[in-house]
């Protein structure tokens, strides 16, 4: 695929792109520095006291996410990086603006980073007082393997997803019933793709993955992760009959049960460099192809919804359907991307109701500026060497995963984007140079620095592991508020791991961070001397490291791609490893 590009800069794309589509469409506007595109009449629609619903995820996929902004659907997308998760600050900023009593839902697709961010902004947005749900887009039918992976993504299901919920707001129906909903539809629907080629990426001169002349690959994700399988390139109609026999194969842990005599809505969706005629000939293969299975294809939808730059391929996406929802993917809206359907047939009449009493209660717009200082003033004191110590440890930790910024790279190379070094480094010169400046004040109050160190990372750092961390850190600083000891430092670590694990949805021995932070606190809660457990909790640390080589992974991007390529240490175990060492043995020194 060639690496040619309209564009100004590999640098601006996304902002020059965001820009261009709030110019050509009136009703959206933009905030946070131009990332997130949201409704212009945001106010009225907090005013009424509809559920605000906010989408989003990294840049790439256009028109999805900010193109499905508009009344009827989303109130809110925030934009990250090309392939990148936004930052959690973001998606937190485009909450508080949208937040009123009715609440607000944040749709986020199945990926680790989107999860982890969009988890991180709700649990924030939760602790200042904001009424807030998530529910996770996950119609991937591709996935074959019945052990515990990263799971099915989220794909193209995910704009019905964005429609349903906005005419659901519109309606005036409740935080409560719209979740419902899009979970019930969630189960009810599935996706599936095939590319015939890969994208390129602005600024990069290589294809993101090559594919043979004479082949296609199966079940890839939005990003160009691997899919199950290549194969010869089929005719329009066997590649149709391939990929439906495959997303509704029983065996298939992830697969879409149909039955005939159901009524579905079907998307035939443009993954980004496929022209209409080719989509049109898919849609007529799809619709004979339901005919003969005997269902109902009651509403059809043939466009570009969501893409991979510039990829060519298609996804197909099932939707089982009743009156209600097919009220509501009917229902009226301004949202610039949405495509209403090429077949309209109904299966019985229903009836609107458009009356919404209006309330001016609403939740205050933005985070009180003074949260802060009120940390500062109120969390738990320690002594000035008590603080000297951790924020030497802290140091020496940056230090060291600054110096291994090349290994981990190296080891990132075979299962990830080949930046894992890099953005701990990024992180790390963050937290020092905060450090460098930070005063004795608030180096005295733990639960303070490791707040603004949270902040500080996931600016910095940025993507999942920035994420994660911020998570680690944010969730070891509240269990600091009231307490500093040996006893509540451990604790401390646990609650930083917990939260990694409740939105990374990892454990241990799936080849991340995990297999060598939770080795680390198992040595840490033993009985004995504090500088032999730190001893020890370096060792299960460099143990757990070292398991990841050869191990699956199931979880991450890395979960996708062959293992073959795996048969190193995982990068962010290592990371994990490296710092905690570093550390950990300082203190020893210090305690020695």
């Amino acid at each position: 695929m060639t690496s040619k590009k309209i564009i100004n800069s590999a640098k601006t794309v996304v902002d020059d792109a965001i820009a261009g589509l709030v110019l050509t469409n009136s009703g959206l506007t933009t905030i946070g520095g131009g990332r997130i595109v949201i409704r212009e009449d945001v106010e009225d629609l907090k005013a009424s006291e509809k559920v605000a619903v906010i989408s989003g995820g990294g840049s790439g996929h256009e028109p999805a996410w900010a193109g499905f902004v508009g009344p009827g659907s989303l109130t809110a997308a925030v934009c990250g990086d090309i392939f990148a998760s936004p930052p959690s600050s973001l998606i937190l900023e485009a909450v508080i603006k949208c937040s009123s009593s009715a609440g607000i839902l944040m749709i986020v697709t199945n990926y680790t980073g989107d999860r982890v961010n969009f988890g991180l902004a709700l649990e924030r947005a939760r602790a200042i007082g904001l009424k807030c749900e998530m529910v996770v887009s996950s119609d991937d039918t591709a996935l074959t393997s019945a052990d515990r992976s990263a799971g099915r993504r989220g794909l193209c299901g995910t704009m019905l997803l964005h429609k349903v919920a906005g005419a659901m707001s519109e309606e005036g129906k409740t935080l409560e019933e719209i979740v419902a909903t899009c979970k019930q539809m969630n189960q009810n629907m599935g996706t599936i793709g095939v590319s015939l080629g890969s994208c390129s990426l602005p600024g990069n001169s290589q294809p993101h993955f090559t594919i043979a002349e004479d082949e296609v690959e199966l079940g890839l994700g939005i990003h160009g992760e691997a899919g199950v399988k290549k194969m010869k390139l089929l005719t329009a109609k066997a590649l149709v009959a391939q990929m439906y026999d495959h997303m509704t194969n029983s065996h298939s842990v992830s697969h879409l049960t149909l039955t005939a005599g159901e009524h579905v809505a079907v998307i035939v969706n443009n993954l980004g460099g496929t022209s209409y005629l080719e989509l049109n000939v898919v849609a007529k293969e799809v619709l004979q192809l339901c005919a003969q299975k005997d269902l109902n294809a009651v509403r059809v939808y043939c466009g570009t919804f969501v893409t991979c730059l510039n990829m060519p391929g298609i996804s197909i996406t099932f939707l089982k359907v009743d009156d209600e929802l097919l009220g509501y993917l009917d229902s009226p809206t301004q949202a610039p991307a949405w495509s209403f359907p090429y077949k309209t047939s109904r299966l019985s009449s229903r009836v609107t109701h458009d009356d919404v009493t209006d309330s001016a209660s609403v939740i205050p717009s933005s985070v009180p500026s003074s949260a802060d200082h009120a940390l500062l003033s109120t969390t738990a004191c320690i002594s000035a060497d008590s603080g000297r110590l951790m924020k030497e440890a802290i140091m020496a930790a940056c230090h060291a995963l600054t110096a291994a910024t090349q290994y981990l790279n190296e080891l990132d190379e075979g299962c990830g984007d080949g930046d894992t070094g890099s953005t701990l480094a990024l992180g790390s010169t963050a937290i020092l140079d905060y450090l460098e400046s930070a005063s004795a004040e608030e180096i005295s109050k733990p639960a303070f620095f490791l707040s603004q160190m949270s902040s500080l990372i996931e600016r910095q750092m940025g993507g999942t592991s920035g994420a994660l961390y911020s998570l680690f850190l944010s969730a070891a600083a509240s269990t600091l508020v009231s307490e500093v000891s040996t006893t509540s430092l451990t604790e401390a670590f646990s609650n930083g791991i917990a939260a990694i694990m409740k939105y990374g949805l990892s454990q241990a021995g799936d080849r991340t961070m995990l297999d060598a932070l939770i080795p680390a606190l198992a040595a840490l809660r033993k009985e004995g001397a504090v500088g032999q457990l730190l001893r020890d909790s370096v060792m299960a640390a460099r143990e757990g490291a070292d398991s990841t080589a050869g191990m699956k992974a199931k979880a991450g991007r890395a979960s996708y791609t062959p293992q073959e390529s795996q048969t190193r240490v995982d990068p962010g175990a290592e990371g994990a490893a490296i710092w905690i060492k570093a550390a950990f043995m300082y203190l020893v020194s210090q305690i020695d």
